[in-house]
């Protein structure tokens, strides 16, 4: 671990330096001088030697060792080093420490702690400002008491507050992008869940229908029966995939991706097409993307079987630089296998559209002659 981490990962380590940076840089302060500073007489001289003032200033510097763990004792602690160093006549470096011994209450301590530290702060602000003014026989003393005493005793509370209040939007807005991150995909599960159930309820519509349609025949009938069935259990075992996928508490895979294309082409071939795969193994590809290929070749091959039972399709799964080309194409063989208006909503290939286009791909299906084809390009690497 480089000393950046080390220092970002460390909060007892930063508050160390800041505390030997504040003793070292207040000591310099008051052996320069910069002391009695609440002292009203006019002689410089009638003070204390400025060395007297490193007294209250170490342990003031210890009590900011503890002011995360243990922020009010370590407010009191510097309250008490504070009033030491003002018997003194004050100096600039304990007033470093007392404020920041106070924006760490305002930031740490709770809310309880932090309204009585407010209280308290507003009380000696007004007492003092009120007896200073008297003592001194003018309003403008008061004023300025008032003014010094907000800006050493007030401001590190209300930054405090303010640095609070932004963290909490942080967290506020994260939360909210995380809700909206799980809404939309929980949107782009509940639209492949709709596609493949969609897709084996028309298979099941179209054998049930070809079945109705023709004499009764035990053989064909039995065989449109069993595809029925077979059709029936891959839906529940699609819905069980996806309840699973919702449920897990980890990060879990996506239902389909290319090691499953094997299982659509044998479920196409049994439904009567004839398919020609052309694939090739493609190493590293993302699970979204292929699970994005998977559903493609799951559309364009139902749909060849809705709309030209008993077709030829090609099938082809192939890398072309940092891209994954995917092309279904099947000849039109002039049948219908639909015999209701339900077995074709006409938003699967919709769904694959716009699904290609926000992993930077894209997808056209279109008639080339006497086939029909489907052409997809999706980058390797998701956005």
């Amino acid at each position: 671990m480089n000393v950046r981490e080390r220092w970002r990962g460390s909060s007892r380590l930063r508050d160390t330096v800041n505390a030997a940076a504040t003793f070292a840089g207040g000591a310099a302060l008051d052996l320069i001088g910069l002391t009695g500073v609440w002292n009203v007489s006019r002689d410089a001289g009638t003070g204390p030697p400025a060395w007297w003032h490193l007294l209250p200033l170490a342990p003031g510097c210890l009590a900011m060792l503890g002011k995360r763990r243990h922020p009010m004792l370590a407010l009191g602690a510097g309250t008490i080093a504070f009033a030491a160093d003002a018997v003194l006549g004050g100096s600039v470096a304990m007033i470093l420490v007392i404020f920041d011994l106070l924006f760490s209450a305002g930031q740490f301590a709770s809310a309880r702690a932090r309204a009585a530290v407010t209280t308290t702060v507003f009380v000696v602000i007004g007492t003092t400002s009120v007896v200073g003014g008297l003592a001194l026989g003018e309003i403008r003393y008061a004023v300025f008491i008032c003014l010094q005493l907000v800006s050493l005793l007030f401001v590190p509370l209300w930054w405090a507050a303010n640095l609070r209040q932004q963290q909490q939007l942080g967290v506020l807005a994260a939360e909210r992008t995380a809700r909206e991150a799980v809404l939309a995909e929980r949107a782009a599960m509940a639209r492949d869940l709709h596609d493949v159930i969609a897709a084996h309820l028309a298979t099941t519509a179209m054998h049930s229908g070809a079945a109705l349609a023709a004499p009764p025949d035990t053989d064909r009938d039995r065989a449109a029966l069993r595809a029925v069935r077979t059709s029936s259990l891959a839906a529940l075992e699609e819905m069980r995939s996806m309840i699973l996928l919702l449920r897990a508490p980890a990060e879990p895979s996506l239902p389909g991706g290319l090691d499953r294309l094997p299982e659509l082409v044998e479920t196409a071939t049994a439904n009567g097409l004839r398919v020609d795969v052309r694939t090739t193994d493609i190493p590293g590809v993302p699970a979204v993307v292929g699970h994005t290929v998977w559903s493609i070749v799951r559309e364009a091959l139902t749909n060849a079987g809705k709309h030209a039972p008993a077709s030829d399709v090609t099938l082809t799964v192939q890398p072309s630089g940092d891209r994954v080309l995917v092309t279904v194409t099947n000849t039109l063989t002039g049948g219908n296998g639909l015999d209701h208006t339900a077995l074709s909503a006409g938003t699967g290939l919709l769904s694959l559209r716009e699904r290609a286009a926000l992993l930077g791909g894209d997808l056209t299906a279109r008639r080339d002659g006497d086939v029909w084809k489907v052409r997809a390009s999706l980058p390797m690497s998701t956005p």
